[in-house]
């Protein structure tokens, strides 16, 4: 019986999540240069104030790296969206819905030469990063390649944190550490709170969330509360790039991305 309860939980999970119109991903501007990388910015609005700041500070530490698309967030409107008169469960279900679209249809339709071992990246619309030189860098991409050619993490685990909450972090695993930083940027193996930056493989991204849903644990959140809880529960912990840089230490941010909550309040917690 828990089998089969599993089996229904993961095709009504496909059937709730199927985009009713992929046509929500707005192309922003063609590469100059060949990218290395696709980043998807989930926001309300792809003019918003929001949304160009965070695509700036993408292309301040990260120059000519990125191909960058605008993915709007599901609205609170729409059909799948959770039907409690809870604004914040609403918007839970807004970030889950955005997130798990991105990372299952999203992904895999940009994703070149059909690819599954190609990186793509994920932000929401309030990130902000750490200034490179604080670890004597001029600009992360070196540091980001590492970890994107890392065996273990391409692999084994095709998913990576560019930023974190209150994460806990694994003793015994030694740190990745970034040489060219003069040993001052490390990368650690964690789990934690918040999804606002990361990078997935193809691979990973088309079948991430199925793997969640096998150690399903929570009814009704956001993304990181899933993402953490399977953590927990399977034992899978990933790297977080500048695990040892605090961003944000009153919400106890780590790695090289952050929110930035002094520039744009959190949209979950706003009323309706």
């Amino acid at each position: 019986m828990i089998l089969i309860a599993i089996f229904l939980l993961i095709n009504i999970g496909y059937i709730l999540l199927k985009p009713k119109n992929i046509s929500n991903t707005i192309k922003l501007r063609k590469p100059i240069i060949q990218t290395q990388a696709n980043a998807f910015i989930i926001t309300h609005d792809c003019t918003s104030l929001r949304f160009n700041t965070t695509k700036k500070n993408i292309e301040r530490v990260f120059p000519n790296f990125f191909h960058i698309y605008c993915f709007k967030s599901i609205p609170l409107n729409d059909s799948r969206i959770h039907t409690s008169s809870l604004p914040l469960l609403k918007r839970h279900s807004s970030n889950l819905l955005s997130h798990v679209i991105v990372w299952t249809y999203e992904i895999p339709k940009y994703s070149q030469y059909n690819n599954d071992e190609e990186w793509s990246f994920v932000f929401e619309d309030d990130t902000n990063f750490i200034e490179p030189s604080k670890v004597s860098l001029s600009n992360y991409m070196g540091a980001l390649e590492e970890l994107m050619k890392n065996p273990e993490i391409h692999l084994q685990h095709g998913f990576f944190y560019l930023g974190i909450c209150r994460p806990k972090f694994e003793r015994k695993s030694r740190p990745l550490i970034t040489k060219f930083s003069n040993n001052r940027l490390l990368s650690s193996k964690g789990y934690g709170l918040c999804t606002h930056a990361m990078g997935l493989t193809t691979k990973r991204a088309k079948s991430f969330w199925t793997e969640i849903t096998l150690y399903f644990s929570t009814p009704y959140s956001a993304i990181d509360i899933f993402l953490r809880n399977y953590c927990i529960r399977s034992g899978n912990r990933y790297y977080v790039l500048g695990s040892n840089l605090n961003g944000s230490p009153k919400t106890k941010q780590f790695g090289i991305a952050f929110q930035d909550r002094k520039t744009f309040p959190s949209r979950i917690k706003q009323p309706i």
